[in-house]
């Protein structure tokens, strides 16, 4: 049995090595990306675990007897699972160790956008304090938080928001009306939740339907005091449009703890990682020693338990138990 790592941001991988060498296996481990190199260290795989590393449909061919892609986190758009499917390939996210975390951070940026934190600090350090330059400040009791996407994630946020006594409005085509009455929330229609919230927050899986999903038009439908925050993936928004609107006035502010390319920025990238409307955290919302220990123990008890006959818990590619 060989298990491959493609690739890990984790200090070290000691939790994979023993599970798979107690299981009677050996762990590959690297840093790759590139994906001539990824077809060449994966075609002798029987599981693979992988972060940040594109299995594409080129890579996959490649396998000659994978049964198992392991993906370290939530979002699973690294991996081509039709490819997989097609192959026989289950394909498996982890789908709860940073629940807590993650709406943690979007409640987090949530109220240092309403309190306008960054500002406020940034005159503490002036030798007078004035609070005329401070922008205008709304109590936060009564506004709206609305919630693009309510699986896990923002089911947490929605009631750690609804605690600060805001009115929680859910878009979610997935989400019964059962379940927003047990959640207290409002479920409602995309526009609905752009003309009416006072901050939105992203909780969606980027996919050909959602990518881009935030961009001119969606900016143009929001109140201009709104904020928009992101701790799910950055290509659910359109970065230029965000940029163009916050510039123009047409929303208020950002929080982002997610962008399109983290490894490299753009200039408009760059442009809103130093935004003055923008508070920016580098794909962290999800950390915690708990939550990092949790990721990699569940990640590869997956791998080893579909190598076993089982199916792993994560699976996304369902269709292939019968």
């Amino acid at each position: 049995m060989k298990v491959v790592i493609t690739d890990h941001r984790f200090p070290n991988v000691e939790q994979e090595q023993r599970a798979v060498e107690e299981a009677g296996g050996k762990l590959v481990v690297a840093q790759i990306t590139d994906e001539d190199q990824l077809a060449e260290l994966c075609k002798d795989a029987d599981g693979i675990l992988t972060v940040r590393a594109p299995i594409t449909r080129r890579v996959i061919e490649a396998m000659q007897h994978c049964r198992i892609i392991v993906r370290y986190g939530i979002g699973i758009d690294s991996v081509d699972i039709p490819a997989a499917t097609e192959r026989g390939i289950m394909v498996a996210n982890v789908p709860d160790y940073c629940i807590d975390e993650v709406s943690d951070q979007a409640l987090t940026f949530l109220l240092m956008l309403s309190r306008q934190m960054v500002p406020a600090i940034s005159l503490a350090r002036e030798e007078h304090w004035s609070i005329s330059k401070m922008p205008n400040l709304h109590r936060l009791r009564g506004q709206t938080c609305g919630l693009a996407g309510c699986g896990k994630i923002g089911s947490l946020l929605a009631g750690k928001a609804a605690a600060l006594g805001m009115h929680i409005l859910i878009y979610d085509p997935y989400l019964s009306e059962s379940r927003g009455r047990e959640m207290g929330a409002e479920l409602a229609s995309f526009d609905a939740l752009l003309a009416r919230s006072d901050f939105i927050s992203l909780h969606m899986p980027l996919n050909d339907q959602t990518h881009h999903l935030f961009g001119e038009a969606t900016f143009a439908k929001m109140k201009s005091s709104a904020c928009i925050i992101n701790t799910a993936r950055g290509g659910l928004i359109d970065e230029a449009a965000l940029l163009a609107a916050l510039d123009s006035g047409r929303i208020f502010g950002a929080g982002l703890d997610v962008m399109e390319s983290e490894t490299s920025f753009t200039p408009t990238g760059r442009a809103l990682v130093n935004h003055p409307k923008v508070i920016v955290t580098p794909h962290t919302a999800w950390l915690s020693d708990e939550a990092r220990r949790t990721l990699q123990a569940r990640a590869v008890e997956q791998v080893i338990a579909c190598l076993k006959g089982e199916t792993p818990y994560g699976l996304v590619n369902r269709s292939l138990v019968r």
